[in-house]
């Protein structure tokens, strides 16, 4: 009984240093971990659910957070965005990005940031099922922030999301018609920029993520 006792007491102790010792998303997903090398963030993240190339999938806090590693350092790092994952950007743009707090859209970083986006998106029309589109909005800070990217994305799922698709197709069809979108040619035409930039602007952001080397869907 004494051992049986004793080992349970053993196993309570690591079990709750192992919950104290947690990551939080605030340590994981901010700008210090930036150019950190492979075995440093995973020290800190943990062991990866899923590694595919360059990108590692980690668990934090419940949140989906992916950091890509190249040459054994990060260069890139995404959240997953919601309720209980919000994304506080400071940590990497700081006065640049929306207040810590309120909800990521495009509008709150556009107003916050001096606005300067490339919008993007993987379809409008004629998508499919085989997966889940969504619309970009690039953003590059200035020297002052390293020049470092920030990519917005709005994943098409939500009716508010998809709603704001539509009014956005529809402006573009209405000047260059169906085939524009359909072969997504919109995602170089600059002038469309105002109609996503007013389509979305509300939309709460589903990920964001953070580095250098970003792209977006071309056409």
């Amino acid at each position: 009984m004494t051992k049986t006792a004793s080992s349970l007491g053993i196993a309570t102790v690591l079990l709750y240093l192992g919950t104290a010792q947690a990551a939080t998303v605030a340590e994981v997903f901010t700008g210090d971990m930036l150019g950190t090398n492979q075995r440093y963030f995973e020290s800190i993240a943990g062991i990866p659910r899923e590694s595919n190339g360059n990108d590692h999938k980690f668990k934090v806090q419940g949140c989906n957070v992916t950091a890509t590693i190249e040459g054994g350092n990060v260069t890139r790092l995404k959240l997953e965005t919601g309720p209980k994952c919000p994304a506080d950007l400071t940590k990497f743009v700081d006065s640049f990005a929306p207040a810590p707090g309120k909800i990521l859209t495009f509008g709150a970083f556009d107003e916050s940031s001096g606005g300067d986006f490339v919008y993007s998106a993987d379809c409008l029309s004629m998508c499919g099922n085989a997966y889940e589109p969504s619309v970009y909005a690039l953003w590059e800070g200035p020297h002052a922030v390293n020049y470092m990217q920030v990519l917005l994305e709005v994943s098409l799922v939500s009716d508010e999301a998809i709603a704001a698709s539509d009014a956005w197709k529809d402006q573009i069809v209405k000047v260059k018609g169906e085939d524009f979108v359909t072969e997504t040619t919109f995602n170089c035409d600059p002038q469309f920029t105002s109609g996503a930039k007013k389509a979305f602007a509300s939309v709460p952001v589903t990920a964001v993520t953070i580095g250098t080397g970003l792209s977006s869907p071309g056409c």
